[in-house]
């Protein structure tokens, strides 16, 4: 009877702990195989500015601490800015830029830095992410750059059909100084596109340390690698520098740099923008 009953405990145990071990391996192979998705963002808080007073919340003057809702635009003039979002993700907008808070971090013009789980769009791409550094320009003649410092973007298109979740806000066709004279302007709340919902949108993924341009209308342009050259300009500009926070992602971007440029030396704050190119041959005499 003992003999019974020790055999009966032993094969209990046995199939407790193989279940046990089985729902173990279930739970991380899930924890491995569910990705982060972006999240939309409802708010951005103004952590910190930069070089004048120029920061704009629908045209009224922005201080530290002062947060722009789902909809509402954030302009610099003279100035640049980090906002925090909502999200837990960071962004700093250049000088001269253009920022409508919505699903995704909608730039009309100027040049933003994404760092973390937010979407970023341009009049004509949504940038789609799971948590990277990287960079949207948008110049006066409409060119748009997307350039990645780490991790992987997807990018699409927005064609013309999508008129129902364009990421322009209507009033993006008045001119700067119409927005000057009228400061009580507001922007309709911005949603972005499903980069899924469309299967005739053309998509192309970019790596750490590429880069592509585009314009409104016509389709990507060939994808190129960054130089470290580029890389370091970025590193050194108006994005990073004088910046008191700093960015949530700096140790990723540092080990991107290292990867991509091996025996390149990461540039310091007080490193000058020096051209990087092999040393010419000495002169025969």
């Amino acid at each position: 009877m003992l003999r019974r009953f020790t055999g009966f405990m032993g094969r209990h145990w046995q199939t407790v702990l193989s279940f046990s071990l089985g729902l173990c391996l279930c739970f991380g192979l899930a924890l491995v195989s569910t990705p982060t998705t972006a999240q939309s963002i409802t708010s951005g808080r103004v952590t910190e500015i930069l070089d004048s007073d120029q920061v704009y919340i629908q045209e009224a003057i922005a201080r530290v601490n002062d947060t722009a809702s789902q909809g509402q635009r954030v302009r610099t003039g003279s100035a640049r800015a980090q906002i925090n979002f909502n999200t837990g993700a960071v962004a700093r907008l250049a000088s001269n830029s253009v920022l409508t808070i919505g699903q995704c971090a909608n730039l009309q013009r100027g040049t933003l830095l994404v760092n973390g789980s937010i979407n970023g769009c341009t009049p004509s791409t949504l940038a789609g992410v799971r948590g990277t550094t990287y960079l949207l320009s948008v110049d006066e003649a409409g060119r748009e750059t997307i350039q990645v410092l780490e991790g992987e973007v997807t990018l699409s298109k927005q064609v013309a059909d999508d008129a129902a979740t364009d990421t322009t806000p209507p009033s993006d066709t008045t001119t700067d100084a119409t927005l000057l004279e009228s400061p009580e302007v507001t922007s309709p709340e911005v949603t972005s596109p499903d980069v899924t919902s469309d299967v005739n949108r053309e998509s192309i993924t970019l790596t750490a340390g590429e880069k592509i341009q585009t314009t409104e209308g016509e389709e990507f342009g060939t994808v190129e690698r960054m130089t470290a050259n580029d890389f370091i300009q970025i590193l050194l500009g108006e994005l990073f520098d004088a910046f008191l926070n700093e960015l949530p992602g700096m140790d990723q971007i540092r080990e991107s740099f290292t990867q991509l440029f091996p025996g390149v030396p990461y540039p310091s704050g007080n490193s000058p923008v020096e051209s990087i190119a092999p040393p010419r041959p000495g002169l025969p005499f």
